[in-house]
């Protein structure tokens, strides 16, 4: 009995040490902040709000964590937590991207504001947001901000809401304020005519009003369209606000050349993940700053297959490097740790220089490599100067929940983006700005009332919740 005792002591120390060691994982919390992302989208807000709280007890030091968490807890009405949150996290003063994300900090507490209607206090902060966000230009998260001020501007009245002549309670709005939410609005729209809230609430504005609205086209301003006589016809539109890759003096891309790539469709292009890939990579050869050295490497076969590509960053010229892009042919699975363990040896060996990993893929790591976790060694490579750059060809879903873990861990320890290409608009789009844009204002009940009798004419209400 005593022997018996003892092994079912030992076994219950190593189950207690495994759950220890899972509970530390880097890559759990990049899941729980993955699926909290999703359940925000879907409006689970409550949901959403616990997973972000776990992922954050987690990694407490984590930028993205805490507007998630921040904004989640607006979202259930918890507005002094969630601002408290948001305040005490700021980004990382050596990260390429830290003006962007202290727009977003500010752009997140202005949301959370508004979601507990003190507009008064979202609007300067929109305003601040907008103000420094056209130095960076970013038309979609513009479009944004534009929309979500023109909800604020519209609903900020500072009067409380009455029952009158058989109507639900409600409150009035000012004409004046109507037109300035309106244009921004239209502003919105201008910078991204797909945003469809933003549509929304200008045809109500413009149908109230008596206004004609405009036509938008289908690409917004500032989405470039492909340049005229570009032969490289199965790109994203926007694929020139991709990765800004200037701010490097050495690029390494490494492409999942897996049978995946193949499988799958770019849908609004009608070609393959592969096809649209190779031509992505040849369009960023022909026109990245010559001065910026290009290395590459290739994600394919299994765990111990050979590269097909593997070319430092000052070893083949770029028609050189073309040249390879144009005769790869997919390859296997997806061994993403074991090739990215080895991807630092394609840089120089100089510590001065700015370097990034472009990894496009559409798949996670299906390789052990000795049990290291992925988010574990991406937390070194900052030793190194690496950052990490992503392109996804996969879908924001729950069935991607182990490859966007991975990728938000590649991304976070090294300052770097994720982009992933929407199959159906055909754009680049930030996985950062996902959670800003599910959350978007749309107008509520609005019509047109006569509460001050038939001598005061244009007169409007919104209807309370």
């Amino acid at each position: 009995m005593k022997k018996l005792a003892f092994i079912v002591l030992l076994l219950s120390g190593i189950l207690f040490s495994l759950s220890a060691a899972w509970m530390r994982s880097g890559k759990t919390a990049y899941k729980l902040h993955y699926k909290g992302t999703l359940h925000y989208r879907d409006g689970n807000f409550q949901r959403a709000a616990s997973l972000f709280q776990r992922a954050y007890d987690m990694e407490p030091d984590n930028f993205n964590f805490a507007l998630s968490l921040g904004l989640g807890l607006g979202r259930v009405g918890k507005t002094v937590d969630g601002i408290g949150v948001i305040n005490a996290t700021r980004p990382n003063a050596t990260d390429p991207n830290f003006q962007q994300k202290a727009i977003l900090k500010s752009l997140f507490g202005g949301l959370v504001h508004a979601y507990a209607g003190h507009f008064h206090k979202a609007i300067p902060i929109y305003r601040r947001c907008i103000k420094e966000q056209q130095l960076l230009d970013e038309p979609k998260l513009l479009s944004i901000m534009h929309n979500a001020l023109g909800y604020a501007l519209l609903l900020n009245q500072g009067k409380g809401s009455h029952g009158r002549n058989n109507l639900k309670p409600h409150y009035h709005v000012h004409s004046r304020d109507m037109e300035r939410a309106r244009q921004h609005f239209e502003t919105a729209l201008l910078n991204d005519a797909a945003n469809e809230p933003a549509r929304y609430n200008y045809h109500v504005l413009c149908d109230s009003l008596g206004v004609p609205p405009k036509p938008f086209a289908q690409e917004a301003a500032g989405l470039k369209a492909l340049e005229e006589g570009n032969t490289y016809r199965d790109l994203p539109a926007n694929i020139s606000k991709a990765i800004a890759f200037s701010k490097y003096d050495e690029v390494v891309f490494l492409l999942d050349i897996s049978g995946s790539m193949v499988q799958e469709e770019v849908v609004c292009q009608g070609e393959t993940r592969f096809a649209v890939m190779k031509e992505t990579m040849q369009l960023i050869l022909n026109n990245i700053d010559p001065d910026i050295r290009v290395g590459i490497g290739t994600i394919g076969g299994d765990c111990g297959t050979e590269p097909r590509l593997w070319y430092r960053s000052d070893q083949l010229t770029r028609r050189e490097l073309r040249q390879h892009l144009t005769f790869l042919v997919p390859d296997g699975t997806t061994p993403l740790l074991n090739i990215l363990k080895q991807s630092p040896e394609l840089f120089s060996d100089s510590s001065d220089t700015r370097k990034t990993i472009f990894l496009v893929s559409d798949g996670a790591n299906i390789c052990s490599a000795q049990g290291l976790d992925i988010c574990e060694w991406a937390g070194g490579l900052d030793r190194q100067n690496i950052t990490i750059n992503i392109l996804t060809f996969l879908e924001t879903n729950f069935r991607n929940t182990n490859a966007f873990a991975e990728y938000g861990c590649l991304a976070a320890k090294t300052d770097g983006r994720i982009v992933y290409i929407d199959n159906y608009r055909c754009q680049m789009e930030r996985y950062e700005f996902d959670l800003v844009e599910t959350g978007q204002f749309r107008i509520p009940e609005f019509q047109r009332v006569d509460c001050w009798g038939p001598a005061v004419k244009d007169l409007w209400a919104i209807f309370a919740d």
